[in-house]
């Protein structure tokens, strides 16, 4: 009868779905794994780790072979990898101190801070061309500069005012310091003796010896306007 043929048919037809399901899925994740090792091993290649092994699971990845002193290296590398669920590392290389993320992002604690650099052991400058290379070297990495048409330091003038009244403070007292303001203009007289007299006034809230540190005069300027909003500092034998 046709309805006896067919439910004789019924369970064929239902294991030869199932065995075209689990083939689907077992190419869809092979394709998945050699897609992640294609991008494990082309990660590695950028950052210059070589010498050990990536396996896949799925998206579980798993590390062999890799040098002790390359291990923390590649498992970053292959963490980075969009898609990567997990990462093991086997065999004898050490895991990497601290926790290893098996999200597929990076860490998001930091990595551990690096030794305190030893305290520079270089002598203060004892005289005059001594102290002026000084003055020189810290005016070109931070020079004291000012907001536009005011005698406001900006945030970077004050810090470089600062490093040099920490320079001053135990200056020979047979040296003092002319303090020259400027401006964008020229032609502002007043504006660049008062920039003058306000860094005269913060080296002498810092230390600085209130007769070894003047402001006599302007100085014109004929640059960018982010040239001359600033002073200049020379040392000078009593």
């Amino acid at each position: 009868m046709p309805g006896t043929r067919w439910s004789r048919l019924l369970p064929t037809a239902l294991l030869v779905t199932l065995a075209l399901t689990a083939i689907t899925v077992w190419s869809a994740s092979d394709d998945i794994e050699a897609e992640l090792a294609a991008r494990a091993k082309a990660a590695l290649a950028d950052v210059g780790v070589s010498g050990g092994q990536v396996s896949f699971s799925g998206r579980d990845a798993s590390l062999t072979g890799f040098p002790p002193d390359k291990a923390a290296q590649a498992i970053d590398a292959i963490q980075r990898i969009d898609g990567v669920r997990t990462v093991e590392i086997s065999g004898d290389t050490a895991p990497p101190a601290g926790p290893v993320t098996t999200s597929g992002e990076p860490s998001s604690q930091p990595p551990p801070s690096p030794p305190p650099s030893p305290t520079s052991t270089s002598a203060k400058p004892t005289d005059r061309a001594g102290f002026q290379a000084e003055i020189d070297r810290l005016l070109a990495a931070t020079p004291i500069t000012f907001e536009p048409d005011t005698t406001d330091l900006t945030p970077d003038g004050e810090r470089g005012a600062l490093e040099i009244a920490k320079l001053l403070t135990d200056a020979p007292r047979d040296l003092k310091f002319r303090i020259t303001g400027s401006v964008a203009t020229g032609s502002d007289r007043k504006l660049a003796l008062n920039r003058a007299l306000t860094v005269e006034r913060l080296l002498e809230r810092n230390g600085v010896k209130r007769d070894q540190a003047y402001s006599p005069q302007r100085k014109n300027s004929d640059g960018a306007s982010g040239e001359g909003r600033r002073v200049d500092i020379t040392a000078e034998q009593r």
